[in-house]
């Protein structure tokens, strides 16, 4: 692993989460008209997916390649 596959991973990481943010909130606004237990059934994991996602640390082999490559 090397420093450009680090950037990758926490780039796809987020970009996963900024693409699930909008659809779970759009979910639990649907679901929440509809069929609000439903909704919230499968909106509440994907908002926590998503915060998961966005907030996301590095994994610890890249903090190791950052640190050395200083």
């Amino acid at each position: 692993m090397n420093k450009h596959d680090c950037r990758s991973e926490k780039l796809s990481s987020r970009t996963l989460g900024v693409i699930l943010l909008p659809l779970a909130l759009l979910l639990a606004f649907v679901g929440g008209l509809v069929l609000p237990m439903v909704g919230i059934f499968f909106a509440v994991p994907l908002l926590l997916l998503s915060s998961v996602l966005l907030l996301a640390p590095e994994s610890k082999t890249c903090q190791l390649i950052r640190r050395h490559s200083v």
